[in-house]
């Protein structure tokens, strides 16, 4: 029985440890369409998906957030605590679907809230603008890098 606990303690010590070190050092990935490539963060549990980039002050030139589903479905995608404009890349697998350009923060009691016209598995956020100053457009191809 003695070692019993002393595993279970072991395990939540190390869930522990690792939620820790997780939530320091999210998990990231690049994202390359067209040959260029965003260094991007993952956002995979509900509470990431609903924070995204909400309260960051901006985002760095190539950078960028991808959320990941495990099915296709027409997400709304909301502005709350957004302090820069952004373009959302919508996929399907590694085919981009969709494109909306230059979303804005929120103006008084206005949140954006913006969707993909055809349902999407996967959502890419980066800073307005670089969605048409790399050319990304319906039907290009993405490839993803650890």
């Amino acid at each position: 029985m003695k070692k019993f606990i002393v595993f279970i303690v072991g395990l939540s010590v190390a869930g522990l440890g690792f939620f820790w070190f997780y939530s320091r050092h999210p998990l990231t990935a690049t994202v390359t369409i067209n040959g260029t490539v965003w260094h991007v963060e993952a956002s995979v549990t509900a509470k990431e998906k609903e924070k995204g980039l909400g309260g960051r002050d901006r985002l760095l030139p190539l950078h960028g957030m991808i959320f990941v589903y495990d099915h296709k479905e027409l997400y709304p995608f909301w502005m709350k605590g957004m302090q820069f404009p952004l373009d959302f890349i919508w996929l399907d697998g590694n085919e981009i679907i969709d494109v909306t350009q230059n979303v804005g923060v929120p103006a008084g009691d206005v949140i954006p809230v913006v969707t993909p016209k055809v349902p999407a598995d996967k959502v890419l956020e980066v800073n307005a603008g670089e969605a048409q100053t790399y050319g990304i457009k319906i039907g290009d191809r993405v490839l993803f890098n650890k």
